[in-house]
């Protein structure tokens, strides 16, 4: 956890009642154990949480701690904030998906004494960053760069400096070892076990007949240029951030991995097969 740290952040998908629920449990007991916790302010849009409690912006914060509650996208979306990215993130099911979730909240008492006491393994995954004019966008999952409308777009790929590939089609995934079976899976790229820190590139829609998935190690640059669009092309990041794709972009290894505090540890190959938040996590 990062040094001189102040409690615990709790990021909520605030449309999801289960989630409101699981709210007050969590400041129920940190008050419990003598524990800070606060409501981030930015999960609630603008929204008063149901369970009164208090209410602080991330960026006014350092907590040890962040208890994401919700499905994938709520964790995506905490993560864009990098006070929650360097404090060590438990996570409680709530939604729809839960692909990164240990535990839902039936199973969540005593959560914040474990976090308290240490009584949970911590587990890494690596991130990747999208890094354009001068800008650097952290993401867990995948970076798709897409054209706009029907008509195809033209790509020079390149790795450490050297040509992949020029593709032309809709467009690009490039994705994280632990985002490879989102949507690059459902683009006909591998699955790859999130333990091996690697990247996959894989085309959208490719009319370039030799253009296939490609997976590299860890620590390669890959450079990916527009070559010729219509002017509307999009870069998606986690789905959560979405921009006027540059010209070019590079996409390199974060440079420090998001810490999951497990008290039940995540089986991978049983999530591919079944996501879903309930009892099957």
């Amino acid at each position: 956890m990062p040094e001189k740290c102040d409690g615990i952040a709790i990021f909520i998908n605030p449309e999801s009642g289960e989630a409101q629920y699981a709210l007050k449990s969590i400041l129920e007991e940190a008050k419990g154990v003598g524990e800070k916790a606060f409501i981030v302010e930015e999960c609630l849009f603008g929204k008063r949480p149901l369970i009164e409690g208090e209410v602080s912006s991330i960026s006014k914060r350092k907590p040890c701690w962040t208890v994401v509650v919700g499905g994938d996208g709520t964790l995506l979306k905490a993560i864009r904030y990098n006070e929650i990215r360097k404090s060590v993130i438990s996570t409680v099911g709530a939604g729809r998906r839960c692909f990164y979730f240990d535990i839902t909240t039936k199973e969540m008492k005593g959560l914040v004494n474990m976090l308290k006491e240490g009584r949970y393994v911590e587990q890494n995954l690596w991130m990747m960053k999208a890094e354009f004019d001068n800008k650097a966008e952290p993401f867990l999952n995948e970076s798709v760069i897409s054209g706009g409308g029907l008509k195809v777009m033209e790509l020079l790929v390149r790795i450490n400096g050297d040509e992949l590939s020029r593709i032309a089609g809709d467009g690009i995934i490039v994705a994280t070892a632990s985002g490879s079976s989102a949507y690059s899976l459902s683009a006909g790229g591998p699955i790859v076990d999130p333990f091996l820190p690697s990247a996959i590139i894989t085309p959208l829609n490719s009319m370039t007949l030799h253009a296939r998935p490609v997976v590299t190690e860890p620590f390669s640059a890959i450079e990916v240029e527009i070559l010729k669009g219509t002017g509307n092309e999009r870069l998606v990041i986690d789905g959560q951030l979405e921009l006027s794709a540059p010209k070019k972009m590079r996409f390199t290894l974060y440079e420090s991995p998001l810490r999951l505090a497990r008290v039940r540890w995540m089986r991978f190959y049983e999530r591919v097969v079944g996501g879903r938040c309930g009892h099957s996590i």
